[in-house]
């Protein structure tokens, strides 16, 4: 079994993934239906939510992110390995709930992964990146160019590859 086909068959198994893509396409189909105006803007939550639940899963509870560190020690590879299934799993959701911002939902779920591998806590790290997308960039909006929430630019998938890099340097330095 290859590293990648590893970590999307843990993805694939973790119910509360599969229970926040279903959800999550459910309220993609409730907004086209009741016509709300930028429906994007909720869809996006649950790709936020989808890649910190991916990211931050095995540092909660029994701490399986020992055993994976014990079974693939080369962690850059792992971690390279992690960004690629949580594509590969969020691109169908993505598609299915707005096939013309399917590429914006991946890089919004890999920044959501960004944050759930730094902070380590699924709760605390959804905190932070729902405050970010929801408050604290409308806040800047104005004054600051390229915001991560900002689907018509190419500001995501700078921040997406700037966060996914820098996680991916944390998780190769730091302890599990």
């Amino acid at each position: 079994m290859t590293l990648l086909h590893a970590e999307l068959r843990k993805l694939v198994t973790l119910p509360s993934l599969r229970l926040t893509a279903l959800l999550t396409l459910l309220a993609s189909l409730l907004l086209m239906y009741l016509e709300a105006p930028r429906p994007l803007r909720y869809v996006q939550a649950g790709f936020l939510v989808l890649g910190v639940l991916a990211a931050a899963s095995e540092h909660q509870g029994g701490d399986q992110i020992r055993a994976t560190l014990l079974a693939m020690p080369r962690r850059l590879r792992l971690y390279a390995a992690k960004v690629a299934a949580l594509a590969v799993v969020a691109a169908p959701v993505a598609l299915l709930a707005s096939a013309p911002d399917a590429g914006y939902l991946v890089l919004t779920a890999l920044l959501g992964g960004a944050a759930g591998t730094l902070i380590r806590r699924a709760e605390a790290a959804a905190v932070l990146v729902l405050v970010v997308y929801f408050i604290v960039c409308p806040l800047l909006r104005g004054r600051f160019s390229y915001p991560p929430d900002h689907a018509a630019s190419g500001a995501p998938a700078v921040w997406a590859a700037g966060a996914v890099t820098l996680a991916g340097y944390v998780f190769h330095r730091r302890d599990a």
